[in-house]
């Protein structure tokens, strides 16, 4: 019996320790198929393995349990048998439970590389999205800018057109009108040589009618009578030609009094306009309506100068006058840029226009005057001698114009005499400091290297408000001449241009800016960005302006003119950049690039923006740059990077 119990013990010990090593396996598959899964079943997963172990290990305690049993009572029996016990199994279980407990950690850490990797996956999805995302910006930016450049291309090339088409509707209106005086004065010589025509036949026929009768008369004095008919005629004819020739002066002497008359009345009224004008102006504080009556003011002003024109004053008499009028037209152009630009008139603007109208106001009165007493023969009397009352209303105007300048030359002289000795000496100092006239042509010798400029030759200076220059010239091998301008202090090249023929469109846009930027770069300018070109016929101006940190400065800018046939630089001016390009300090702005976009009108669509610094009378102003489109028109508009207000809007059309 006992033999049987101690079998039945083994068999259940040896089924315990098949039931551990199944159980053992059983956590191996759940662990493998837990991993597979996902890292979305790992928390019941190694809840699950954690339980399965546990049981497992309580396996391993209740075989231990019947070993221990079977022992005790092999003890108490005979000591004879010997219970078969199989500790070989034992071991092989707990290695399994080992075994599983190492694949829990290596399924965790698997889990953990899993879910980096996955993560790193997204980033890199995320990525990949991103980059195509900013490429098909760019190339969407890119398109749009083309479309751009076409359309600005296409409304250039419509904008010549229809000037050329004026230009030539003006030669032919031009042509007509000459052809059409032409044929009225034909007609009227024909009429005139008709009329003197039929008076000689006239006279023809009554002298032949005197001469038959006085031959029937008297045929013994044929002879003396005939000299007395030839005489007769003779002087009949130099009396007719002499009456002709007196009608015709008193004709040609009316017809200039009257148009001399004329347009001295036309002047007055021109006068009276630009009176007015002024008489407004001095006294809006609209900036539309300020440049409503300066533009008319600069019509007027450009009238009276015509006027000018067609009367016979003589330089001296017409020139203080004259300079007046073209000083109020500068005045009026200047301050519609101002306006145009979104500045404001300042107080010595009204006081420049308060100086012109009391000017204007004192020469209409004096007009008057002269208009209301003036007569022919005042007229005549001055296209004789230049005197009479035109001469001496001619004298006071010209005193009422040189009166402002000769109380500032009054108020300038003391100033000039105590300052004479200082400018003397900077005079000097200025004087050591330039470069010599041999120095200059050797500049040129070295920018134009690639010209063929056998020769070149200081041919004189330029002096003007902002620089002193010597003017250089040299012929290449065709006779084609070159200018330039060299600055005297600093010996960079201001200016220049190159007579070259120019008839054909053999370089391109792209290729003729490539050019531009290779000549900017020979002379050194750097950081600098085309904003702008315009075309005239097969010759490209192009517009740079300097950049830096991505504001463009427009003070700074430089001209290059391409010659499209030969793909040569024919002109050059660099004048705005050497007199505003210098060291700026960090720009500063207190409004966002969102809220100067908020600033915009509605109807507008941003194409691009950036920050740029225009030039605002003698101050640079920070504004933000925004290229907009709207039914087809494209413009600049500037918004202040401070206070907010629209500063300009530019038709990019017109640039």
């Amino acid at each position: 019996m006992r033999g049987e119990k101690m079998k039945k013990k083994t068999t259940e010990i040896a089924t315990n320790t098949s039931s551990g090593a199944e159980k053992v396996e059983t956590i191996e598959k759940q662990a493998k198929t837990t991993a597979q899964n996902g890292a979305e079943h790992a928390k019941k997963t190694m809840k699950t393995i954690k339980t399965q172990a546990n049981k497992a290990s309580d396996g391993v305690r209740e075989t231990n349990t019947v070993k221990n049993t079977a022992k005790e009572e092999a003890a108490l029996g005979n000591g004879k048998e010997k219970v078969n016990t199989p500790p070989h199994g034992l071991a092989e279980k707990e290695a399994a439970v080992a075994k599983a407990r190492v694949e829990v950690a290596l399924t965790r850490k698997e889990m953990q590389e899993q879910k980096k990797a996955e993560r790193l996956k997204r980033m890199e999805e995320k990525k990949i999205k991103a980059e195509k995302l900013a490429a098909e910006k760019k190339a969407k930016a890119e398109k749009k800018m083309a479309e751009r450049k076409a359309m600005a291309e296409k409304r250039l090339a419509e904008r010549k057109a229809r000037l050329e088409k004026k230009k030539a509707e003006r030669e032919e209106m031009i042509r007509e009108r000459a052809h059409e005086k032409a044929n009225r004065h034909q007609e009227h010589h024909k009429k005139k040589t008709a009329k003197a025509n039929q008076k000689a036949e006239r006279a023809n026929k009554r002298e032949k009618k005197h001469r038959n009768e006085g031959g029937e008369r008297n045929k013994g004095y044929g002879g003396w009578l005939a000299a007395v008919i030839a005489l007769g005629t003779v002087t009949l004819a130099l009396t007719t030609a002499l009456t002709v020739g007196a009608v015709e002066m008193k004709k040609a002497k009316t017809g200039l009094l009257s148009s001399h008359r004329g347009t001295m009345y036309e002047l007055t009224g021109v006068m009276e306009h630009v009176d007015d004008d002024l008489e407004r102006v001095r006294v809006s504080n609209s900036s539309v309506q300020q440049s409503r009556i300066l533009t008319d003011l600069l019509v007027q002003a450009r009238l009276a100068e015509m006027d000018l024109e067609r009367l016979p004053f003589t330089a001296e008499e017409d020139g203080s006058i004259s300079a007046f009028i073209n000083k109020t037209a500068a005045e009026c152009e200047r301050m519609l840029q101002k306006l145009r630009q979104g500045g404001t008139l300042s107080d010595a603007d009204f006081e420049k226009l308060e100086q012109l109208y009391e000017k204007n106001h004192a020469i209409r009165g004096e007009l008057d005057a002269l208009i209301g007493q003036m007569t022919d023969k005042d007229i005549m009397e001055y296209l004789k001698d230049g005197m009479g009352s035109i001469g001496d209303s001619l004298n006071k105007m010209r005193e009422i114009t040189m009166e402002k300048g000769r109380e500032i030359m009054d108020k300038a002289k003391d100033i000039v005499t105590g300052e004479k000795a200082k400018q003397n000496v900077m005079k000097e100092e200025e004087d050591c400091k330039k470069i010599q006239p041999t120095e200059a042509e050797a500049l040129c010798n070295k920018y134009f290297s690639d010209y063929n400029i056998k020769d070149f030759q200081c041919v004189g200076e330029t002096t003007s408000r902002m620089t002193m220059a010597y003017n250089v010239q040299g012929y290449d091998e065709n006779g084609t001449l070159l200018f330039a301008e060299i600055d005297q202090k600093t010996g960079a090249l201001i200016r220049f241009d190159y007579y070259e023929d120019c008839n054909q469109n053999t370089f391109d846009i792209q290729n003729a800016e490539r050019i531009a930027e290779e000549f900017l770069d020979k002379l050194g300018y750097d950081d600098m960005e085309v904003v702008r070109f315009q075309e005239n016929g097969t010759m490209t101006d192009f517009i740079f302006v300097y950049e830096d940190d991505d504001v463009a400065y427009y003070p700074d800018e430089v001209h290059v003119k391409i010659c499209r046939s030969r793909g040569v630089v024919t002109g050059f001016d660099a004048s705005k950049y050497l007199e505003n390009h210098k060291e700026r300090k960090e720009m500063k702005v207190a409004l966002s690039l969102g809220d100067a976009y908020e600033k915009l009108h509605e109807k507008l669509t941003v194409e691009s923006s950036r920050l740029a610094v225009l030039k605002m009378g003698r101050e640079e102003r920070a504004a933000y740059e925004f290229l907009c489109s709207y039914e087809g028109e494209m413009y600049f508009v500037y918004v202040d990077a401070n206070t907010g207000e629209e500063v300009s809007i530019i038709n990019a059309r017109t640039v």
